[in-house]
């Protein structure tokens, strides 16, 4: 099932991301304000947005009616939190994940504009303890 998905922030997190859901044939539009990660995102995507996701005017260049999923990967929790509130409330059918920062934030996850939490140092810490204790 292809679905299309938006990705505020390329940076090591959501280059990745939107690169494999690409992969995976969804159609993946990526906003992000660094000119360098926008020209190594573009290949591998399906549209590039340069600019401030967290900015209405930039964000509002996406149509949200037809989006599946909002990812706001940048590397700033109070970014990423305005960019779901934004998803939220522009489209209510649209899921919205949040990428968080520090320990200590997933209870953000309790905000009725975030549907889901990703914590990168917490996935890295799960991978390396299951490659050690499987070794």
């Amino acid at each position: 099932m292809t679905r299309n998905i938006v990705i505020v922030g390329a940076g090591r997190v959501g280059r990745h991301v939107a690169e494999q859901l690409t992969a995976e044939r969804n159609v993946v539009t990526v906003i992000e304000q660094d000119p360098t990660n926008c020209e190594q995102v573009a290949p591998a995507v399906n549209r590039v947005i340069e600019g401030d996701g967290s900015d209405p005017d930039v964000f509002g260049q996406v149509d949200l009616s037809t989006v599946d999923v909002v990812a706001a990967l940048t590397d700033n929790t109070d970014v990423n939190l305005d960019i779901c509130e934004m998803a939220s409330e522009k489209s209510a059918g649209s899921k919205t994940i949040l990428r968080i920062a520090q320990d200590g934030e997933q209870d953000l996850a309790h905000r009725h504009f975030v549907d889901s939490v990703v914590y990168p140092a917490a996935a890295g810490a799960d991978v390396a303890l299951d490659r050690i204790t499987s070794a």
